[in-house]
């Protein structure tokens, strides 16, 4: 069976990454509303006033989404729920707090770029480096970094151990790896080794089942690697939802 993007058309957007061919949605007053108020009560600030952008983003996302398999979450109440407040939960961290601008930060497995491009909007004044396996996907990204607002957030196309070794600038010098819905802990923690600094912290999203072997694996290399578990950040995104959780590591040597 053909891609979608492989199916005869004369829709130009089909196939196409450009922003200018998706343009933006406008959310429902009711879900920007409800949005606006769970930040509020997680204690994230800003809101209010990056309506225009995330409807920028969600617009391009929907469109492109018609033909590359970036999300099943199309609704706007879904998407702002599950894409940008999850992506946005780490904002009450410390880890966020002592962000410096300037300094690089890398979504690991960015894929339809959350939450690697909240964060972006959120911070415009850092270097967001956007890294997924799939070249399609990291084409959307690259487009998608354009429309945040951003200047310095981009999107690289490597897979696993070509993370230093095709991005030798990025060596030792990242203040922050956040990764959200890609493989396992201690998978991210090797992976990420290289990437950050002294005192930088990777903060990786997880569900409860978290709790589980997944932890103890991760906890068995967390200090033979060079890093200090700093312990879960764990989050409701609205009452009766299953707990989200943050799970922050920060490197001491």
């Amino acid at each position: 069976m053909p891609k979608r993007a492989d199916a005869p058309t004369d829709d130009p957007s089909l196939g196409s990454v450009d922003p200018a061919l998706h343009p933006p949605i406008a959310f429902p007053d009711a879900d920007w509303q409800w949005f606006t108020a769970r930040c509020t009560a997680l204690g994230i600030t800003g809101g209010d006033e990056r309506r225009t952008v995330l409807e920028a983003i969600y617009g391009h996302l929907v469109g492109v989404n018609r033909w590359l398999n970036l999300t099943k979450l199309t609704s706007p109440r879904d998407y702002l729920k599950l894409h940008v407040l999850d992506s946005l939960t780490i904002e009450g961290d410390a880890s966020v707090a002592q962000l410096k601008d300037g300094i690089p930060c890398v979504d690991l497995g960015s894929g339809g770029g959350y939450p690697g491009l909240p964060l972006a909007i959120w911070h415009a004044k850092i270097p967001w480096i956007m890294i997924d396996t799939r070249q399609k996907k990291v084409e959307f990204l690259s487009a998608a970094c354009k429309v945040t607002g951003n200047p310095q957030a981009t999107a690289r196309h490597l897979r696993g151990n070509e993370v230093i070794a095709r991005s030798a600038d990025l060596r030792r010098g990242c203040q922050l790896v956040t990764c959200r819905a890609m493989g396992q802990a201690v998978e991210v923690l090797h992976e990420s080794v290289h990437l950050l600094h002294k005192g930088g912290f990777l903060v990786i999203w997880k569900g409860p089942a978290f709790a589980g072997d997944e932890k103890t694996a991760a906890l068995s290399v967390c200090n033979q690697l060079g890093f200090n578990f700093i312990g879960e950040r764990r989050v409701v995104l609205e009452e009766g939802d299953p707990e989200r959780v943050m799970v922050i590591f920060q490197r001491i040597v």
